[in-house]
């Protein structure tokens, strides 16, 4: 016969065994939500490198930004609508050089990426994006004051010792003769500051979404932002070049759709870190890159090298081993 302490403490153990059921249950579900997105990313990354082939003609890149951030401010502006999110105007946030650097950095971002799309393959920009968690980790240290580690400075040479390989990898594409010409060794150049400068600015941005967080800035409310901005900005030049690719309204609608599944993208991202751990998704996040690696080198015919594949084991795999063996604050 139980007594009314060994009565409680059975109904406690059976309370947690449910709780602990139900979080596995949700971890669960988090674990292949996030999967998914990884798939839905492919799809967008594909989309974008695409835009090369299919209207070579007719395209233009601040016209593409335009009509694919129309397809993300409206997408987000219907999630805050159907959330009833109270909206925070920009003139209510404190840190204001953060919230433009974010947003009127990811019209810089996109530009930027779709700059080095043309000049290298689009193995080659997923890859080397793949830097951008380490890229964040280091902003973190100088703006945020986080404890820096032996291991980020590991991370850097590892990083950057995979990233030479693979763009002397497009070297080898581009020469023709013993020396590459003036033209591809500026195609290089500036396909390798492009990236450059996205990864920088993207792990900036990150820092960014960090300072906004503490503004109770959603993510819906930060989507809309951005896609706000770059709307703006994009809409002055294609005003000043008259480009906005109104002749083919097939275009415009590739570009809009890419906007909400970019959207769809960050949305089931972040509701995959709500009911898991980061560092349990770590290997997962790069999926989507291995997956549009074989797929540029399959439906785009990009070549790919040895060295490829070990500087992107080197980049991939320090990214993977920090994320599951976080250095303690």
């Amino acid at each position: 016969m139980l007594n009314e302490n060994d009565k409680t403490n059975l109904r406690l153990t059976e309370v947690n065994e449910e709780i602990e059921s139900l979080k596995r249950g949700k971890e669960t579900r988090a674990y292949i939500l996030f999967v998914f997105t990884q798939l839905i990313w492919t799809v967008q990354g594909l989309q974008l490198k695409s835009f090369f082939s299919l209207y070579s003609s007719i395209y233009d890149l601040n016209s593409l930004v335009f009509w694919r951030h129309i397809g993300v401010s409206l997408t987000a502006y219907i999630f805050i609508r159907y959330k009833n999110i109270n909206f925070k105007y920009p003139s209510q946030i404190n840190y204001k050089v953060w919230f433009y650097i974010r947003n009127v950095g990811i019209y810089v971002c996109i530009y930027t990426w779709m700059k080095s799309l043309s000049i290298f393959r689009l193995s080659t920009c997923q890859i080397l994006s793949g830097v951008n968690p380490l890229m964040t980790i280091i902003f973190s240290i100088f703006f945020l004051k986080e404890k820096f580690h032996t291991i980020y400075a590991i991370g850097i040479i590892v990083c950057f010792t995979g990233s030479v390989m693979i763009i002397l990898n497009e070297r080898k594409l581009e020469v023709t003769s013993d020396d590459l010409d003036d033209t591809s060794a500026k195609n290089i150049f500036v396909g390798i500051l492009s990236l450059a400068i996205n990864v920088n600015l993207f792990a900036l941005g990150n820092v960014g979404q960090k300072f906004l967080c503490n503004e109770h800035l959603t993510p819906e409310e930060q989507t809309f932002y951005f896609g706000f901005y770059s709307i703006f900005i994009s809409c002055f030049f294609c005003l000043i070049n008259l480009k906005f690719g109104l002749s083919n309204i097939f275009y415009c609608l590739y570009a809009f759709l890419n906007g909400i599944i970019f959207y769809l993208c960050n949305y089931f991202t972040s509701v995959s870190f709500q009911n898991i751990e980061i560092s349990k998704l770590q290997p997962v996040t790069f999926l989507s890159s291995i997956l549009i690696v074989l797929s540029g080198t399959i439906i785009f015919s990009e070549k790919l090298f040895l060295t490829d594949i070990i500087g992107a084991t080197m980049i991939i795999g320090f990214i993977i081993y920090n994320g599951i063996n976080r250095p303690k604050s």
